[in-house]
C-alpha cells in the first residue's frame, strides 16, 4: 500500500527546500494559467461560443481560470512570508 509522497512541511524540511517547492508549484499553477488562458481566447472568439454549450464550457474555464490565479496569489503570499530557517536569524526568547 503506498500513502503518496510525503510533504516537506511533514518531513522537517528547511525553509530552502519548502522556498524550491512553492517556487514550483507555483511555476506549475503559472502554466496552467497560461494555458487555460490561451484555451479561453480561443473559445471565445469560436462560432460554437455562441451556443448554450459552449457558453457553459467557457463559462467553466473562466471559472478554472479564477481558481488557479488564487492558487497561485496563495503560493505567491506564503512563500514571501516563510520564514527563514537560519541560525543567524534565531532569537533566544529565554534571555
Amino acid at each position: 500500500m503506498s500513502l503518496g509522497p510525503i510533504s516537506p512541511a511533514i518531513g522537517g524540511a528547511s525553509g530552502l527546500g519548502s522556498r524550491t517547492t512553492s517556487t514550483a508549484h507555483l511555476a506549475a499553477v503559472n502554466d496552467q494559467i497560461r494555458r487555460d488562458k490561451q484555451q479561453l481566447d480561443d473559445w471565445t472568439t469560436c462560432v460554437s461560443a455562441k451556443t448554450t454549450k459552449g457558453q457553459a464550457e467557457i463559462q467553466r474555464l473562466s471559472a478554472d481560470l479564477a481558481g488557479a490565479q488564487s492558487r497561485a496569489h496563495r503560493i505567491a503570499a506564503s512563500a514571501s512570508h516563510t520564514p527563514s530557517t537560519s541560525a543567524s536569524q534565531s532569537i533566544d526568547v529565554w534571555a
